[in-house]
């Protein structure tokens, strides 16, 4: 039978529409057929759910091809489908072309051990990803249509594909009513279906007709627009072709030929097509329905929907959309889609220029991929290099390869992907570096890495690259003990260290001649590599490059490798203010092989966790040097914040060290080399006289702090391992609030690239643990302290576990250095919240006795040091330049402490800036930052005073009954010991942080009987130690030097001041042997300071 000959035997068909009265004439309006079917707005989107939800499996025949009739919408009653799209937004339900499920994918439910399940998830969720996609685990396969022209039921019929929303579809986003629009096959474009030839890269739209709700834009035109007719409906449970409309007058319905409006050809479900809430594209290369047709075979056939879909209520669609599948079996392979006569689509790509240095990347393929082999998911591991898509940057000799995660960018598209690098790219640096620019990325696709939802692989390379625009370099700066780091704010908010050590091989100009010229590299100038450089394992050599060409000195800022001192600004963060120090990072990343360590690119067997074995012993009087096995174990323990590496940093490396996780620095000087050879860089003359022409040939630090202590290097069995102490990655957790931003960002402080981002309400200030497992953070305008873990072996780690409300407006916050306290300043209500450290709640709320209380510094409980009280004391800085003194308890009956404000300082420090705990004085002391040096007390002068307790009674003395209701500070007397002025001050000063450089706090943390948790064994932030042997309470840390930010001196823009602790009159010092004068260290926009030891 013809085709025509069909098409009028379908025609004699009685219509149930006919029956009730409607009419078949080529004249009955579109109106008249409406108002006697059933509304097409019923059922609404609830009663749409519930009916979805009551579809019964059809399970017909197979078809000539084999292929068997599943339930046309699967997510809603099919078995194994989990999950309900979430109501609110206007999104996808589900997208069919009958013979399977499109839309949204479906991959098995992981069990906690990572094993596959039974259970069927619906991917509706980014999170859907990457809780359950494992390799063992993908993305089911797409079923493709059969061959022939055949409905779900495998009756014969058009084939179709559909999609499903929440909402009623708002179809003039949709459909093109113009006459003009009809050559893109009545779509305005938000939807397109086109059929994709890979190999040729061509891209066509699919010759068809397009419903929503059964209309479609067709007839006679008027002024160019078409009308907008129904052309079938539901109606008694089946689709039914609207008689009306026979727009060519042969007597048969346009619509008939639909799938599932001819003549017992109904299949599940196929009254949803006729919802308003669903978009049907049947393919119709003749314009005739009634002609079966399919979609061109060997090509994939791509339905994709953009958000510029709304809903008639008005909202767009929450994410875009992408269904795919082939006509008979899917042999065709996938690959990055290209631009028509152009390069791939991998954006940013085609020679870009001035891309953000932070940029991800994004790739179009042809069809959805499988997750994982496009690149590592962002599950919170170490991200890999893709075996499919390698992002590099650097010169020759200096590639690097960057790791990244690969995720789509919608759960409904798998076609699209993000690409996100594991550090920021380099930014544009100096033109006519000797070893080229870093600044362009190339992304190269391999063949035959990247799979399909079935399985084929690519067959076709893909390149392109971009170069990245202004923005920080590469970094690599020296770590504590040997560093200050510097906030700046103003227009362009960065940080910055300050090279305590000098002779590193960090990041750098690497210039260097024997005129000993300022900026030129200093790291040649260090003895071991000057004498014994080649011999040393690993070696070191003078750099060539910016990555590697050295210090310029001590006192001198970090360059990156754009020989800019700002090592972190923007994007990386909107602003900077209060900092702290956390864990050493070798803790968390190292160089030992898989799977302990390094998960990619690396692996030094030497450098296991067990091989560390810490022993230290006194070394000086406020140092630890390594020692055997007589001295202090820790094994295991990570770096020592007494200890720099050596070099301090080492040098960049290429390869780097691992590449998951990124290590791109080599190890310190191995142990090994101390069996032939003497550490030649210790303290000496950090500066030389250059106008002499004689170079610096020592450390600024007067006792010995840096040893040969890294890995052995090279060997494969275990057994010819050597024990070490210190090791890559080198450096600590930096935690910065961003305040601009509402978060605190967490970077690595060697490296200064990105480690995680915390989001709080507004991050004011910090306090950290002196276990360092906890970081206590002020949101002032929201009233609370937020408590992060910052433990990285805690499974919490990087993330809030408490939130505390206290007084109003808070500000300052010190955590008592035994783990007793959390110390809150609430600027506005004049209070104090004092909190535990055993629970985290406020445990009483006391008066400031000042105006505007808004920074703190504690000192320890003097124990036995100081003197004796058994107390705590707490120094609080008000507006009004007043400051109250808080002694802990216990209080009450047969207490010794008030636990409570005791008195004020007696003296007014005007316009206060801050104050900070003196780390040197034992008998408790601090430092305040303010105007009106004494005694002169001048106003507008900028000043650094020290406030100390310098007399009273030692021991612990009782409360009796006439002192309970009364504190005071009974019997001992605070002064002012030290004040200096502008006569040393480069002008007002804002902050102040003191150097490391000699410190045991590789010893134990102290606690007393009050102190929460247990002492963290090495690295803690207490102000006090005990000398391993004698037992004698001495102070942590013993500096040399306070730093002082300047951000308006007189006469020129910012500096940071270096003061002489140790000299009478706290001069301030030359930092620059080049310059004539007492040079300060410049710094436009200092303001914050910090040390490690920082409260």
């Amino acid at each position: 039978m013809g085709a025509v000959a069909a098409r009028r035997l379908r025609a004699t068909i009685t219509s149930p529409m006919a029956s009730d009265g409607i009419g078949s004439g080529v004249t009955a309006r579109e109106e008249s057929f409406e108002m006697q079917s059933p509304p097409l707005g019923a059922p609404s989107t609830l009663g749409l759910v519930r009916a979805l939800l009551t579809i019964p499996l059809l399970l017909a025949p197979a078809d000539a091809q084999g292929t068997v009739a599943t339930q046309l919408f699967g997510p809603f009653g099919a078995a194994g489908g989990a999950g309900v799209p979430p109501p609110g937004p206007f999104r996808l339900l589900a997208a069919t072309h009958g013979f399977g499920q499109l839309l949204p994918h479906r991959v098995f439910e992981l069990d906690g051990s990572g094993n596959p399940t039974m259970q069927v998830v619906d991917v509706r969720s980014l999170a859907d990803i990457i809780d359950n996609v494992a390799a063992n685990n993908p993305i089911h396969a797409i079923q493709p249509w059969p061959q022939s022209a055949t409905l779900p039921n495998g009756l014969g019929g058009n084939q179709f594909i559909a999609v499903r929303f929440t909402g009623d579809i708002d179809l003039t986003t949709v459909l093109d009513s113009s006459v003009a629009g009809q050559a893109s096959f009545g779509l305005l474009g938000t939807i397109t279906v086109v059929a994709v030839n890979p190999a040729l890269g061509t891209v066509v739209p699919v010759p068809g007709r397009a419903f929503i709700g059964g209309r479609t834009y067709a007839g006679t035109s008027v002024g160019g627009q078409l009308p907008l007719q129904t052309w079938f409906s539901a109606s008694g449970g089946q689709l039914v072709a609207n008689p009306g409309i026979d727009n060519d007058q042969d007597g048969v319905p346009d619509g008939l030929g639909f799938p599932g409006t001819e003549p017992a050809t109904s299949f599940a479900g196929d009254v949803l097509l006729a919802n308003p809430a669903t978009f049907v594209f049947v393919p119709d290369a003749d314009g005739d329905l009634a002609t079966h047709e399919t979609f061109p075979a060997g090509r994939e056939i791509r339905l994709q929907v953009s958000t510029a879909v709304h809903s008639t209520g008005g909202p767009t669609l929450a994410d875009p959309a992408l269904a795919a599948a082939t006509v008979g079996p899917d042999t065709i392979a996938p690959e990055v889609r290209f631009v028509p006569f152009g390069g791939p689509l991998i954006s940013p790509g085609d020679g870009d220029v001035g891309v953000d240095p932070g940029t991800s990347i994004r790739v179009v393929f042809t069809e959805p991929l499988q997750p994982l082999s496009v690149g590592s998911l962002p599950d919170g591991s170490f991200p890999g290099l893709s075996p499919a898509i390698a992002v590099r940057f650097g010169p020759p000799g200096y590639v690097t390869d960057v790791p990244f995660t690969a995720l789509p960018a919608s759960p409904f598209d798998l076609s699209l992907y993000v690409l996100t690098p594991a550090f920021a790219f380099p930014g544009e640096g100096p033109a006519g570096l000797a070893c080229g620019p870093f600044n362009r990325v190339d992304v190269a696709v391999n063949p035959g890495t990247l799979q399909d939802l079935v399985q084929n692989t690519n067959q076709l390379a893909a390149a392109t690259f971009f170069e990245t625009g202004a923005g920080p370099g590469l970094v690599n700066a020296p770590v504590a003990p040997d560093a200050i780091y510097a906030a700046t704010v103003g227009a362009t908010p960065s940080l910055a260290v300050i090279d305590l050590n000098g002779f590193g091989a960090s990041t750098g100009d690497p210039t260097f001649d024997f005129s000993l010229s300022e900026g030129h590299s200093n790291y040649p100038n260090n003895p071991n590599v000057h004498f014994q450089g080649t011999s040393l394992l690993p070696p070191l050599a003078p750099g060539s490059c910016t990555v590697d060409g050295g210090s310029a000195g001590v006192f001198t800022l970090t360059l990156d490798s754009n020989l800019d001192a700002r090592l972190v600004r923007p994007p990386l963060v909107r602003s900077l203010g209060d900092m702290m120090l956390g864990h050493a990072l070798d803790g968390t990343f190292d160089d030992a092989p898989a799977p302990f360590g390094c998960q990619a690119g690396g692996g030094n067997v030497c450098a296991l966790d067990g091989l560390k074995i810490v022993s230290t012993a006194l070394g000086g009087p406020n140092t630890l040097e390594p020692d055997g096995p007589t001295g202090i174990l820790t094994p295991g323990a990570e770096n020592l914040i007494s200890w720099a590496p050596h070099p301090n940093p080492p040098p960049m490396q290429f390869p780097p060290l691992c590449i998951a996780p990124n290590i791109g620095t080599q190890e310190p000087t191995s142990v090994d080399s101390g069996l032939a050879h003497v550490n030649l860089l210790a303290p000496g003359d950090p500066f030389g006289d250059p106008g002499l022409g004689i170079p610096p040939s020592g450390l600024l630090t007067p006792e010995q702090n840096a040893f040969f202590q890294g890995p052995t290097q090279g060997e494969i069995l275990i057994t010819n391992c050597t024990p070490y102490q210190v090791r890559q990655q080198v450096g600590h957790f930096l935690y910065a609030v961003d305040r601009v931003a509402g978060e605190v960002v967490v970077f690595s402080s060697n490296r200064m690239t990105v480690i995680d981002r915390i989001p709080l309400p507004d991050p004011t200030t910090l306090a950290m643990s002196p276990e360092l497992d906890f970081l206590a953070v002020v949101n002032q305008t929201a009233d609370t302290v937020s408590f992060v873990d910052i433990d990285p072996a805690s499974a919490t780690f990087h993330t809030v576990v408490h939130e505390l409300q206290v007084g109003s407006a808070p500000r300052g916050i010190a955590w008592e250095p035994g783990n007793e306290d959390i110390i809150v300043c609430n600027e506005g209500d004049d209070t104090l919240s004092i909190v535990s450290a055993f629970t985290f709640q406020v445990r009483k709320v006391v008066g400031a006795g000042q105006d505007g209380p808004f920074e703190v510094a504690i000192t320890p409980r003097q124990t036995q040091f100081g003197f004796l009280r058994n107390v705590y004391f707490a120094y609080i800085l008000g507006r009004d330049g007043q400051v109250s003194v808080f002694e802990s308890g216990p209080n009450g009956v047969n207490g010794w402490g008030y636990d409570d404000v005791i008195g004020q300082a007696g003296v007014v420090f005007a316009s206060p800036k801050t104050i900070q705990a003196d780390p040197l004085d034992v008998n408790s002391a601090v430092w305040i930052v303010h105007e009106g040096p004494f005694p002169s007390g001048v106003p507008g002068e900028g000043a650094l005073s020290k406030l100390v307790f310098d007399s009273g009674l030692l021991g612990q003395i009782n409360l009796t009954g006439a002192d309970l209701g009364h504190p005071h500070f009974r019997d001992m007397q605070l002064r002012v010991l030290v004040s200096v002025g502008e006569a040393e001050l480069s002008g007002i000063p804002l902050d102040i942080a003191f150097d490391d450089l000699r410190n045991l706090g590789g010893l134990a943390n102290e606690h007393s009987v009050f102190s929460a948790g247990t002492p963290v064994p090495v690295n803690g932030k207490g102000l006090v130690r005990r000398l391993p042997g004698s037992g004698a309470w001495v102070n942590t840390n013993e500096p040399r030097y306070a730093f002082l930010s300047v951000p308006n001196p007189r006469g020129g823009q910012g500096v940071v001041d270096v003061l002489r602790l140790d000299v009478a009159g706290t001069p301030r010092i030359d930092t620059n042997a080049h310059q004539v004068g007492v040079q300060s260290i410049p710094l436009p926009g200092v303001a914050t300071l910090m040390d490690y030891f920082r409260q």
